[in-house]
Formats: structure tokens, sequence, C-alpha cells
């Protein structure tokens, strides 16, 4: 499957009448989901950690706590047959008093993230976490058959940074792990390093850091990532430090989301600056404080779920007593329809795509449309193929993720397979949100996708 997103507008040649809107995910009603103040914690809990779905539809969370009485760092666990209704689960893996705990894991972690890795082979290894871990503080592997008992890599630890931060992990489809952590204690930036084993991992690039346009009071706390087709999407943790704190760890301030992205894992662009992708709730309401997501979203069949921890506290006054009677910390999520991160908006508007190759004859494209929307396909110098004139477009109209295009009399859609064409797209009182080719049972997996490549790139690769 072959798609245009509006991120930015590299895929389009002509862009009349259109503005890009950002569209915010929508918080789910029943928020918070999950709540911190069980009797073995702290009043705290945080997602510095992770939530997934497993392949065989077993919801998963794994979330920073203090033990209580203890003050240590402790990894909790909880499960879920829908990603709503979450329960601790106790098991074997840290005993208390002779006692199952939901505690997974006690080595001080920091900035824990976990993926459930598909392509391993190995029953053992399924399970892969990153984290700062004791003794040392740095960023260490650990490897689980089941999430809940976690063994080390035979090296440890693998960065030599204390990561005092949130962190991301993922596999990309090249079989690539890559990390997202500080480049330096104490640095709030994001850095990049990479692995093709998990053991030996490559030097901290630096990859997200103050724009021109920042104030002195904006730093990176982290990123949660995830790969979505050849791009890879973030929650850029933005830190808004207190004007009137003069400290060099600037401690006072407050955490909201911005939505990121790039195509190289290098040139990181945020969608809007200053704009939050989740925005705190109003003042008194559970995530009023900050809003910390997951180390990654949830891909799921028609919505993509933001997990994410409100605090009724702001940063440096989140540890300190609590002596009100809601919980501190919650969990909850936001959701939007796949695709839609980036819209088009336009009273009446016309578009114009770059070109682009595909092998299937089916088009698509994600839109709400009021009034209507027409298309045609040209060839590359933007001659109109015959049959896909504008004049014989079927008009499209609705709320769709997946409209698809059709032209009066059927044309041979093999005119506009295995060549270079382009969309023109004629539109009135309508959003677009993707453009995008492929067959039924691709199309059902937004998140696998190529982006076009242009006419000298594909030569690149193809010789390569």
């Amino acid at each position: 499957m072959v798609k245009i997103l509006f991120f930015d507008f590299r895929h389009c040649e002509i862009v009349d009448g259109f503005k890009r809107k950002i569209e915010k995910p929508k918080k789910f009603e029943g928020n918070p989901i999950f709540v911190s103040g069980h009797l073995l914690e702290e009043n705290w809990i945080s997602l510095y950690g992770s939530v997934l779905r497993r392949p065989d539809g077993l919801w998963q969370m794994w979330y920073t706590t203090i033990m209580r009485g203890k003050g240590n760092l402790v990894l909790g666990y909880a499960e879920s047959e829908d990603g709503i209704k979450w329960e601790r689960v106790e098991k074997d893996a840290i005993i208390i008093d002779g006692n199952k705990t939901h505690f997974v894991f006690d080595r001080e972690p920091h900035g824990a993230a976990i993926i459930y890795d598909d392509k391993e082979e190995r029953e053992e290894l399924k399970y892969k976490m990153i984290c700062g871990a004791s003794p040392s503080g740095c960023i260490s592997v650990f490897y689980s058959r089941d999430g809940i008992h976690w063994n080390p890599s035979r090296k440890n630890p693998v960065i030599g940074t204390n990561p005092d931060c949130p962190m991301s992990l993922l596999r990309l489809k090249s079989g690539k792990y890559v990390a997202y952590h500080r480049p330096v204690f104490g640095d709030r930036r994001i850095a990049r390093s990479e692995s093709w084993d998990f053991v030996n991992w490559s030097e901290a690039k630096t990859v997200i850091d103050q724009s021109p346009l920042d104030l002195p009071q904006i730093q990176f706390y982290g990123l949660g990532a995830i790969q979505y087709g050849e791009y890879e999407i973030g929650t850029l943790w933005i830190y808004h430090t207190d004007r009137n704190d003069f400290g060099f760890w600037k401690m006072e301030g407050y955490q909201e989301p911005e939505l990121a992205y790039t195509r190289t894992g290098y040139a990181w662009h945020r969608i809007e600056i200053n704009t939050p992708w989740i925005e705190r709730g109003k003042e008194n309401e559970w995530d009023w404080g900050q809003i910390q997501p997951a180390s990654s979203p949830v891909f799921l069949e028609d919505e993509i779920r933001f997990y994410y921890t409100g605090q009724r506290t702001t940063h440096g006054k989140s540890l300190k007593v609590w002596d009100r009677s809601e919980p501190r910390s919650g969990i909850g999520f936001a959701f939007i329809k796949p695709d839609r991160f980036v819209g088009l908006v336009c009273e009446d508007g016309l578009l114009l795509t770059r070109p682009f190759w595909t092998e299937t004859g089916k088009f698509f494209i994600n839109a709400n449309v009021k009034g209507y929307l027409k298309a045609e396909i040209t060839d590359i110098s933007g001659k109109p193929i015959e049959g896909f004139e504008m004049e014989n477009s079927i008009p499209i109209k609705g709320e769709s993720i997946s409209h698809q295009f059709k032209w009066k009399g059927n044309p041979d859609i093999l005119k506009t397979t295995n060549r270079d064409i382009r969309f023109k797209i004629k539109a009135n009182k309508a959003v677009i949100y993707s453009i995008f080719s492929g067959n039924e049972k691709e199309i059902g997996k937004y998140w696998d996708f190529r982006i076009p490549y242009f006419p000298f790139e594909r030569e690149k690769i193809y010789i390569i």
C-alpha cells in the first residue's frame, strides 16, 4: 500500500484553498481508567512505562511507581481484556512477606519501555525492555517470555548514560532496534541510539533540540515513539519550566506533549510548535497538573489510542506529601481515527500530488466531506488519463476513513498501474487526511504502508 499523509506538503505539487490543521485526539469520557493509591504503592504512578495489546488480544500495562515504605522505584503490572477496564495482577516475580504482588521489576527502573517483539522466534526473548537499572543506574536491557519475569542481557549496561527520563523502544521493519533517550544525564533533549542485536548500541545522536521559536522555558523531557508506515511518529514531552525557578536543574514546571514525526529517524519535526497534542485538564481535574504519554500508542482496527498518565500536581511537587483524598495520579487515554493527525481543510480547494507509483488500481481517500470531492488521475505531465478525467469522477460525500474513488463507465484500472501517476482533487467544504492505494487486506492494516518515492529515489532503491 502506498499512502500520502499531510504532516507537511512534501508529496504535493499544488495546494490551493487548503489549510493544514492539526486534529487533536479526543479524551475517553471514562478517564481515568486506572488510579494510584494501592496499598503497596505510594500515591503516585507514571507511564514511564508501556501499554500494548498482544496478538492474542491480551492487553498489558507496565507503569512506574514507588514501593510504599521503602521509597524505591518498581514496575507495576496490570492486564485488561479491552484496554479500558484494568486490574493489577498478582504474580510471583516480586514476593513481599511471602505474598505475590503486582510488582514485576524492582531494580530502580527509570524510563522503562517494553515491546512485544513479534519478529523474535525465541519465545524466551519475545518481550524486550530497556530502562535505567541498578546498580549502575545506566541504560540496560532485559528479556522475558511473559512480560513478568525479566532476565538481564549478558552485557549491561548497554548505554553508559543514566536516562533520567521516559524512553521509547522500537523494532523497525528492517529488524533494527531504536531507542530514544537523553544524550547525557540531565540534558533535556532527545537522542537516538540503534542496535541490530539489542546488546550493542550506537553512540547517542541528538535528534530533537530547541527551535528558534521556543521560549527559554521549553525543554524536551522525553519521547514516546512508534513506526507508522515509513514514518516514525512520537509524543514529545514538552517540559514548561517555571520562569521563576533559577535552579540549574529546573525542577518546577509541567509536562504536556506535542506530536512529532520523522521520515529518517534523525530529522524530527514538531507538527505544530507550542500546540499540545493532548491538553491538560481544567484546574482540579485528574489530569490538570501534567500529561505524560506512554512509550508508544496502540493501533486498533479503527482507532489509535494514546495512553497517558495524568497528574494532579506539577513537576517538582509530584513527590511531595499529598494530603488530599483523591488519587494523585491516574491513567487514561485519548484516541483518533486512523491517519487523522493533520487534515487539509477547505471551503473550495484544489490539490495536485507529486508523482507516485502504484501496482494496485484501487484508490481511496480518508476524508470528511460536507460538500463534495472529485478526483482526476493524470500522467506525470499532468495530462488526464483517459476515463479518469475530473468530469467522469463520481462525487464523494460524507465521512469515512476509506472512501473509494470511482469514475463513470468503470474505466480500465490497468491504465493507472505500474506507472507514475498524479492525483488532482477538487473539493468543497471538506477535510482530507490521507490518499492511498491498495487492496482491501492492505488498507485494513492502515499503519503498514510505504510513502511515494520520487523517480530518482526509486531508481536508487532498485540499484541497491
